[in-house]
């Protein structure tokens, strides 16, 4: 029944921008929906199905070991979700495990039935040991899940810039692009990692990036009314007249999502046409309201 009802609530609303992009507050995730009805992201259980991976879940590498002996289970056995007893370590934290696994042969990039390697899975669990270790021993940093994206964005969501910094130094793509577009760097201002969105600004990732909606950085740190993002970004020089693949520019997502920054982007507006730059007072303007 309350099934029912929110399904009701989320259809019925029109959007105010296209896929509403800008709509709602800009402290929450807002779709065409009206409500994220969908679960945490690394919410969902990890639960073993057989004693092998469970001995592995708990750290328990006597039992491990015990049952290997028997040759019952083997280093590499997948469970119905495809994981091996690596996704299980890395995603438990157990780093001895890890290291008798990888001692072992076993398949360091093997791919879960969502695509995920073991590598992601210590990223999620902010294993930067594991991380470290993984990556040393040869795990790819480059491969892709089944929603395209790669450990460098799995790093976004958890908001760490020292796992970004170990996937980097061992050859991870900063520009790689999910399967709706995103770089790293677009799905920070759109998670609003802000961390994230420094450091990788920082670590030169391309600031002109756009998503397959031809979506620009500045549209996102608009859709996040980041004044701080949006300035930095209008002082780098990004193209603040650019229009998506709707026709909005960041200026019409502003005014339309009524976002603080809107004077900013005003502001900047202002300065190209007296021929002056980086000037910001610093003071937002309240003489500009979407009609």
């Amino acid at each position: 029944m309350f099934s029912t009802f929110k399904k009701l609530c989320c259809c019925k609303r029109e959007p105010n921008t296209p896929l509403g992009f800008c709509d709602g507050p800009s402290t929450c995730k807002w779709s065409l929906a009206c409500c994220d009805c969908s679960q945490d992201r690394y919410g969902q259980s990890y639960d073993p199905d057989n004693k092998f991976h469970e001995a592995v879940c708990m750290g328990k590498i006597k039992v491990v070991l015990h049952l290997l002996s028997k040759k019952k289970f083997t280093i590499n056995d997948q469970d119905k979700g495809k994981r091996t007893a690596l996704h299980f370590a890395c995603f438990y934290g157990h780093l001895h495990l890890v290291q008798f696994l990888l001692y072992n042969d076993c398949m360091i990039n093997a791919l879960d039935d969502q695509k995920a390697t073991p590598l992601m899975k210590a990223v999620q669990s902010w294993e930067t040991k594991i991380v470290s270790v993984l990556l040393d021993n040869g795990a790819d940093p480059n491969c892709k899940d089944s929603n395209g994206e790669t450990a460098l964005h799995q790093a976004v969501y958890v908001n760490s810039p020292d796992i970004a910094t170990c996937l980097l130094e061992y050859g991870a793509e900063i520009e790689e692009t999910t399967r709706d577009g995103l770089t790293p760097l677009l799905l920070a201002l759109r998670e609003r990692k802000f961390l994230m969105v420094e450091y990788l600004i920082k670590n030169g990732a391309n600031i002109h990036a756009r998503d397959d909606y031809q979506r620009t950085a500045l549209m996102y740190a608009v859709q996040c009314d980041s004044e701080a993002i949006v300035k930095q970004l209008l002082e780098k020089g990004v193209d603040h007249s650019l229009k998506d693949a709707f026709g909005w520019s960041a200026l019409q997502y502003a005014v339309a999502g009524k976002r603080k920054v809107r004077s900013l982007i005003l502001d900047y507006e202002d300065s190209l046409l007296l021929g002056q730059h980086n000037i910001f007072s610093g003071q937002l303007r309240t003489d500009f309201y979407p009609s």
